[in-house]
């Protein structure tokens, strides 16, 4: 089970655009460590995974059993969902990352790396 969460994990990283660095950061981890998690090298705990359901704007249950089908919709038209920063173009979801979270990263690099 391990390896299926740490490859969602993953996956979903990568269909939301953000970079590990990102998320080791807002994970309070380093890089390496992150890694790992995605490897399922080391086993996960359930703050850390609730932790990741919320930078990734999901639910729990969304995160431990991924759907592809989750970010793909049927609807055609532009449609702007405020409540989940998701914009619809086309039947493919896109999210958006709030701007505060981005500056949030980019301070405490600076202060990591200071």
């Amino acid at each position: 089970m391990n390896k299926i969460v740490s490859q969602n994990i993953r996956t979903i990283r990568e269909m939301k655009n953000l970079t590990r660095d990102f998320v080791a950061g807002e994970l309070d981890m380093t890089y390496s460590g992150y890694g790992k998690i995605e490897r399922g090298e080391i086993d996960i705990t359930i703050s850390k995974i609730s932790k990741l359901a919320d930078i990734f704007g999901i639910s729990i249950s969304d995160l431990l059993f991924f759907d592809v089908s989750y970010f793909f919709n049927n609807d055609a038209e532009d449609k702007f969902d405020g409540q989940s920063g998701s914009v619809s173009n086309s039947g493919v979801k896109t999210f958006r990352m709030p701007n505060s979270r981005l500056l949030d990263f980019q301070v405490k690099k600076v202060r990591n790396n200071g």
